[in-house]
């Protein structure tokens, strides 16, 4: 306190200082934890919206069910497409047939339209201009959870799931999840087997790093784990988009061959950059400007000397 000159002892003085030093770590700590809170408000904000999203695209009423078995195949007529918030065509007026029992490859440039074929075939797009068919019918016209069933897709961009190996290969099929001889006949057909195999508990062994006993895979035993998810749908259409893009040249060769054997009878699609796995395909199909500039086997289009001849040559030659 203060005496009678109006001056404070050393004691008070210390006192005050130690008062005003922890009130301003409280206050430190109040506008400390008011930030906390408003920067996981935003978080919530974004949770509620995502929450509050209604896909774009749905069935109609009274769908009609995806046929099987499919009979007449794919058929892209007069496709254009455009992304949202773009003015660029990605594909334009673009003709393109899918037939059953044929494997085709998409080839081309970054951006010249292959994974976009993909998407509207897999109807997660609808065309700007033009008709995706199934059959002769519109892809409007079906149900699209009965269409998706009767198509295994492995993206370029695969998912890594945080869960067992089990339950990483059943999201392809998620019905199956107990069905072990299943899940272990399709870890076979995409070489995941011998990943599983390695596992210190097989199946039942957590996946990545987030969990206590998780083990990380690499890239290429992990993409070997999403092929095996396609292979568990057993669907009519199998669709491989750049799924390798992780694998060496060997490794590589050897799953295209697998899934050469494996989609004998069905449709198939896939896009690769590495020509020793394209020119597996009954058709190759050369895309340029949203369009298609050639199409044939390998022979005929080497031998034609147009782009997949030129896009080739380059590759061989740096084995060379």
């Amino acid at each position: 306190m203060a005496d009678g000159n109006g001056s404070f002892s050393f004691g008070t003085l210390s006192l005050l200082a130690n008062a005003i030093r922890e009130a301003s770590s409280n206050l430190q700590q109040t506008f400390s934890t008011l930030s906390t809170i408003a920067d996981q408000a935003l978080f919530l904000t974004d949770l509620i919206a995502f929450f509050e999203m209604r896909p774009t695209i749905q069935s109609k009423p009274n769908a009609l069910p995806a046929p099987r078995p499919i009979r007449r195949g794919f058929e892209f007529r007069e496709v254009s497409f455009r992304y949202p918030g773009s003015s660029r065509l990605v594909l334009n007026r673009l003709n393109f047939h899918l037939r059953p029992g044929e494997r085709v490859a998409l080839i081309g440039e970054n951006g010249e339209g292959k994974t976009t074929i993909v998407k509207l075939l897999t109807r997660l797009y609808d065309p700007f201009e033009g008709q995706v068919l199934l059959d002769g019918v519109n892809l409007r016209e079906y149900n699209l959870e009965d269409l998706y069933r009767e198509i295994g897709v492995i993206f370029q961009d695969y998912m890594r799931y945080e869960m067992t190996a089990r339950e990483n290969i059943a999201v392809g099929r998620i019905e199956q999840i107990d069905n072990l001889d299943l899940l272990r006949h399709s870890a076979e057909k995409s070489m995941a087997d011998d990943v599983v195999g390695k596992l210190p508990s097989g199946y039942e062994q957590m996946l990545g790093r987030r969990f206590d006993g998780g083990v990380d895979l690499s890239g290429g035993e992990w993409q070997k784990i999403a092929l095996a998810r396609a292979y568990l749908r057993n669907a009519q259409v199998l669709i491989l988009d750049e799924p390798t893009s992780a694998l060496d040249a060997r490794s590589e060769y050897e799953v295209f061959q697998r899934f050469a054997e494996l989609t004998a009878g069905k449709m198939a699609l896939f896009i690769s950059h590495r020509f020793s796995t394209v020119r597996m395909a009954d058709r190759i199909v050369v895309l340029e400007k949203g369009r298609i500039a050639e199409e044939g086997d390998h022979d005929a289009l080497t031998q034609l000397g147009g782009r997949y001849a030129e896009m080739f040559e380059l590759q061989a030659a740096s084995y060379r």
